[in-house]
């Protein structure tokens, strides 16, 4: 078993979600989030900055976020500020 290292409750989303990249946004999977950050997946062939804005969800705003860690198409994501 892996250890949780989070210090937040974690909420399973599974939601659609987007990237907002220079080039236009790019389409997401959240599979969970928490207050300080996320867990997304994106399609192999889409190149992921180490910073970029967030949205979680159609009608979310944006939120400035940083990469943690890339596994694949996962990647877990730490939102600023």
């Amino acid at each position: 078993m892996t250890e949780d290292r989070r210090g937040t409750f974690r909420r399973n989303a599974f939601t659609f979600g987007s990237l907002l990249l220079a080039r236009g946004e790019v389409g997401c999977l959240v599979w969970d989030a928490t207050e300080t950050g996320a867990q997304i997946e994106v399609e192999d062939d889409q190149p992921v900055p180490d910073r970029f804005p967030l949205r979680l969800s159609a009608d979310s705003a944006p939120r400035p976020a940083t990469v943690a860690w890339r596994r694949s198409r996962r990647i877990g994501i730490a939102f600023e500020g």
